[in-house]
């Protein structure tokens, strides 16, 4: 069984951990039960017990016979007592005293031993006429350590005091003592009765097991139980202890109701997946994948087109430059608090709609069934990146290596043959024009060259050939080109997948997932502090 302290320190940690996701109610009521626990506790151990009761039942005749003194005013019909008044059998507690806010305060010698530790107090009428008077008692009723009700043959079952009061305080029965004062009217017969109805009506407030005792103040009749039962009370030293426990108790049952709800989950595949498709589509990663198959036919085609007119593709922008997208390895070496940008255009209705269903399809999913605070809390962790994703999504994509600057091997190797045969044209046209020359000035023609079952002189053939080559070699590669193009494409879409689903990982479903660890271990605290 855990001692009071340690119920209370469970309390303060479930608070602490779920703060801002309890109903506000039930949060403002734990941190008052702390708050008054801390300092009741405090004050030491004298026991603090109220006669509450109606107009006329007779609680300051049996307060004045209790104390052994006439300390009360006493009327019939009209409330006398506007303000608690205190008895203490021993030196009174003044901090105690004012802490409770009671002005009126009395010592008296104590009729039994036991009463040396208890402090017994005159509470205003609850049915008063006045308000300040029902307000007094409603003030002590969270503070005091022991109630006495005390009620009247002809007021007993009055609902002002079963609904107000001793309903509200069923889950405090073991601090609720219930006298039938007045007890001298009654015939023998009557007086059964009237206690076989009052025990019905106590079972109906949830009050069973109550301690019922029967008093007259005029004849003294039930005073030496119920002083024994107040001096067994005060000396035990432990009414205020029960009372603490008893209110930790009515919060036990409110934060268990706080936190119920279906077993905690984590989220599934398929909604992990719809993110991480939303997060993309906001990232702009298909038109990024598209830029890249662009750009590396563009790179392609002026890395091993034909020379004599690939100079033409160079007017065309690179669309990863022009994009600013490719460099990964570049940028992620610079300072963190440096944060390229790409200059990918800003992200469409449809996509931001496809994100924000996204997030709010996994946050339904994790909250699903939860009570509305922690569906709530939920739900703003995991829209609580909204404002900087896109800021995050784009360092992702930019910082991504997609492995676009290093060329090919084989696209160096191909472009060196378009030059070699482009040397070879030029080589094959100097000798053509060399022996028009010579003809024109009538001059011996260089030595005529062939090549064994070609019927072309070298020139001719260095010239046909060398053009002829290179564009059969220019269109073979663009067929390669391209087929490397939508390679890195696709190797792209995976890196810049899994990029965009670290980014859903670290700043959706990571922040989530602790939100129902969160959850988790109240549950787990909550269990202990019932338990």
């Amino acid at each position: 069984m855990r001692t009071l302290a340690e119920r209370l320190k469970l309390v303060e940690e479930v608070l602490v951990l779920a703060e801002g996701r309890l109903p506000e109610a039930v949060e403002a009521r734990g941190r008052r039960v702390l708050e008054h626990a801390g300092q009741r506790m405090s004050f030491g151990t004298q026991t603090v017990v109220a006669l509450a009761g109606a107009t006329g039942s007779g609680k300051s005749s049996l307060f004045n016979a209790l104390a052994g003194q006439q300390l009360a005013e006493v009327a019939a019909r009209r409330p006398t007592t506007s303000q608690t008044r205190a008895v203490a059998f021993a030196p009174s507690d003044v901090q105690l005293l004012d802490w409770l806010g009671i002005q009126r305060r009395n010592e008296v010698p104590p009729p039994l031993e036991g009463f040396k530790d208890l402090v017994l107090l005159d509470l205003p009428d609850h049915d008063s006429t006045a308000a300040a008077h029902r307000q007094e008692v409603d003030k002590m009723v969270p503070v005091v350590d022991q109630f006495i009700w005390v009620l009247d043959p002809q007021k007993y079952a009055d609902a002002a005091v079963h609904e107000r009061y001793l309903r509200p305080l069923a889950k405090h029965r073991d601090v609720i003592t219930v006298v039938l004062n007045q007890a001298d009217r009654l015939s023998p017969d009557e007086l059964r009765s009237c206690l076989a109805d009052l025990r019905r009506l106590l079972d109906d407030d949830g009050l069973h097991g109550v301690k019922v005792l029967t008093t007259s103040a005029t004849t003294g009749t039930g005073l030496d139980e119920l002083r024994g039962q107040l001096a067994t009370l005060a000396s035990g030293k432990t009414a205020a202890a029960a009372r603490l426990s008893a209110d930790v108790d009515v919060l036990a049952a409110e934060l268990a109701l706080a936190v119920e709800g279906p077993p905690v989950g984590s989220p599934s595949r398929q909604s992990v997946a719809a993110l991480e498709r939303s997060l993309a589509d906001s990232a702009g990663v298909p038109y990024v994948v598209d830029a890249v198959r662009i750009s590396m036919l563009h790179r392609g085609s002026l890395a091993t087109g034909w020379p004599l007119v690939k100079w033409l593709g160079r007017f065309k922008p690179d669309p990863l430059r022009r994009l600013r997208i490719g460099s990964g390895a570049r940028h992620a070496q610079l300072e963190p608090d440096v944060a390229p940008r790409s200059s990918l255009p800003n992200r469409g209705s449809i996509a931001e709609a496809r994100l924000k269903t996204g997030l709010r399809t996994l946050a339904t999913e994790l909250s699903d069934g939860l009570p509305t605070p922690w569906q709530q809390s939920i739900h703003e962790r995991v829209h609580a990146c909204v404002p900087v994703l896109p800021d995050i999504l784009d360092r992702a994509v930019v910082t991504a290596n997609l492995r676009t600057e290093a060329p090919p091997l084989w696209w160096q190797v191909l472009k060196i043959l378009q030059w070699l045969l482009i040397a070879a044209v030029v080589v094959g046209l100097g000798w053509l024009t060399i022996d028009v020359a010579l003809a024109y000035f009538q001059l011996p023609q260089l030595p005529r060259v062939m090549i064994r079952d070609i019927p072309f002189p070298l020139p001719t053939l260095l010239v046909g050939g060398g053009l002829l080559l290179g564009l059969v070699l220019s269109l073979v590669s663009r067929v390669f080109v391209g087929l490397g193009a939508r390679s890195k494409a696709r190797r792209a879409r995976s890196v810049l997948h899994k990029r965009v689903a670290e980014v859903a990982q670290r700043q959706v479903v990571e922040p989530a997932r602790a939100e129902l660890d969160r959850l988790t271990e109240s549950r787990r605290l909550v269990a202990r502090l019932t338990g």
